[in-house]
């Protein structure tokens, strides 16, 4: 599917979701949250992963969703995991001080 947002990337351990979009704009980033919540159940109580690493934009509205994904499973008790972050999204999260409320680690061999 070319219009694909995500895919879903087999681990063991965890769910891992890679974001398929280099910008998330509105309609992609609905669309990650419409699969992120379709695929959790799929793996119950695992650690959620969300590789951006194609990822070269995303607008305040987008890592509004991102913690709203990260509260909605902290709340389930599920750990939600940003891996692949580059520099021009980190910018932002780190001036709004989204680091703080988002895990963020490099790659999947950097989570423990």
């Amino acid at each position: 599917m070319p219009d694909a947002v995500t895919e879903i990337v087999p681990h063991e351990q965890y769910l891992v979701v890679r974001v398929l979009k280099s910008t998330l704009d509105d309609a992609s980033t609905n669309q990650l949250l419409e699969d992120v919540y379709a695929a959790a159940p799929d793996k119950p109580g695992a650690p959620i992963v969300i590789d951006l690493a194609g990822v070269k934009f995303a607008p305040s509205v987008a890592l509004g969703s991102l913690v709203q994904l990260t509260n909605s499973f902290k709340f389930d008790e599920r750990r939600f995991i940003l891996i692949g972050v580059s520099d021009r999204i980190m910018g932002p999260i780190r001036v709004t001080r989204l680091d703080r409320v988002l895990e963020i680690r490099d790659s999947l061999e950097d989570i423990s």
